[in-house]
C-alpha cells in the first residue's frame, strides 16, 4: 500500500473513531438550579442549550453527577429543537444512567436527532439523598460546574464553550440556613421563597469550577423567615376581604409597617450581622402584623359599589301613622255629635 493510500485510510479510520460533527457542537448555555432540602436531599434541574454546526446529526448529551445512584425527574425533563428561523419543535429527552467509580454518568438521548445548523435547548432533572453531608444543623456539599459532552454518531465528544455561553447557578438553601463559607465567591446571596440563594452569574463562574458551600442554621434568619410567612399568609387573607367588599384599608397600613421593619430594616442588618438591630426591627414587625390582624378581625364595614348591596333604608312607612291620625280624627267626631 503506498503511502497516499495509507495517509487516507489513516484519516477514515480517525473520522470514523472521532466524528468531526461532534467537535463542533457548541455549550451556549449550562445553568445548575440546585434545592438543598431540610433532610439534606438535593434536587438539580440543568438547563442547557447546544448548537450543532457540525456535519452530522446530534443525538444527545452526557455528563456526570458526583454521587451514585440519583433519581430522574422525568417532569423536569423536556426540550425542543429550535431551527435558525426562530421556529421550534417538541423534542423529548430520553434519560439514562450508569453508575462509574462511585459517580453517575447521565446519559441523555434526544426524540429526535437535531440536524446541523439547529439547537437543542432542554432541562434535565434528577435528585439524591447521598450527595450533600448533613450534620445536625450544619450543611456542606461540592457542585462540580463539568462541562458535557455531545453525543454524535453514538460516540462522545468534546464540546466547545464560546466565551459569552450561559454558564450559572443558583444554590437554594433549607429555610433558617445561612451561608458560613462559600467558593467560588458568588455574584450575591438572594433571600427568595425564605431561603438564602447564593447565586452566580457568568462572569463569576466557569466550566471547570467546583462550588463549595457550607452552612448552618441561623436562629435570627429564622424570626426573619416566620415573619415572612405570617407577612404573606396575613397579605392573602386581607386580599380575599377585600375582594369581598370590606375595608381594610388600616390592615393594609400595618401590613406595609411590617414588609418595611421585616424584609428591609431586620434583613439589612442581618447581612450586615447587626443581629441586635435585626431582632429589635423584627420585633416591630410582629407588633405590626397583630395590629393588622386586630383590624382585620374587627371591621365589618362594606363598600356598597363592590358588593352590590345599598345602605338600609331607615326611615319610617308612612302608611300606619296615616291610618291613626284618621282613627283619632273620627273618633273625636262622634264625641262632638252625642254632646
Amino acid at each position: 500500500m503506498t503511502t497516499p493510500k495509507i495517509l487516507v485510510y489513516f484519516l477514515i479510520m480517525l473520522l470514523t473513531v472521532y466524528p468531526v460533527s461532534a467537535a463542533q457542537v457548541a455549550l451556549n448555555r449550562w445553568v445548575l438550579n440546585v434545592t438543598l432540602h431540610d433532610d439534606g436531599a438535593v434536587e438539580e434541574v440543568i438547563q442547557a442549550e447546544f448548537d450543532n454546526s457540525g456535519s452530522s446529526p446530534l443525538e444527545g448529551f452526557s455528563f456526570t453527577s458526583p454521587v451514585p445512584g440519583v433519581e430522574i425527574e422525568d417532569n423536569q425533563s423536556t426540550g425542543v429543537t429550535v431551527s435558525s428561523e426562530g421556529g421550534m419543535d417538541f423534542n423529548s429527552p430520553n434519560v439514562k444512567q450508569q453508575t462509574v467509580s462511585g459517580k453517575t454518568n447521565i446519559i441523555v438521548t434526544f426524540d429526535k436527532p437535531v440536524e446541523t445548523g439547529k439547537k437543542w435547548n432542554g432541562r434535565i432533572g434528577f435528585k439524591s439523598e447521598k450527595w450533600a453531608v448533613k450534620q445536625d444543623s450544619n450543611y456542606s456539599i461540592d457542585i462540580p460546574v463539568n462541562s458535557p459532552q455531545a453525543v454524535s454518531s453514538g460516540k462522545n465528544a468534546d464540546v466547545s464553550v464560546p466565551a459569552d455561553a450561559d454558564i450559572r447557578a443558583q444554590v437554594f438553601l433549607p429555610e433558617s440556613v445561612e451561608v458560613t463559607s462559600v467558593t467560588p465567591a458568588p455574584f450575591r446571596i438572594l433571600f427568595q421563597n425564605d431561603r438564602m440563594v447564593p447565586t452566580w452569574s457568568p462572569d463569576k463562574l466557569h466550566i471547570g469550577d467546583i462550588i463549595s458551600i457550607k452552612s448552618s442554621y441561623s436562629s435570627v434568619l429564622n424570626k426573619i423567615t416566620g415573619t415572612d410567612i405570617r407577612w404573606r399568609e396575613l397579605k392573602a387573607r386581607i386580599n380575599e376581604a377585600e375582594k369581598k367588599g370590606i375595608d381594610v384599608s388600616e390592615a393594609k397600613t400595618h401590613l406595609n409597617n411590617a414588609d418595611d421593619y421585616n424584609t428591609k430594616q431586620a434583613l439589612q442588618s442581618y447581612w450586615k450581622k447587626d443581629y441586635t438591630a435585626a431582632l429589635e426591627s423584627n420585633a416591630h414587625a410582629n407588633d405590626e402584623l397583630n395590629l393588622a390582624e386586630n383590624s382585620l378581625s374587627g371591621t365589618v364595614k362594606k363598600n356598597p359599589q363592590i358588593t352590590g348591596t345599598q345602605p338600609a333604608d331607615t326611615s319610617k312607612t308612612p302608611g300606619f301613622g296615616a291610618l291613626a291620625a284618621a282613627l283619632i280624627l273620627t273618633l273625636a267626631f262622634l264625641v262632638i255629635r252625642r254632646r
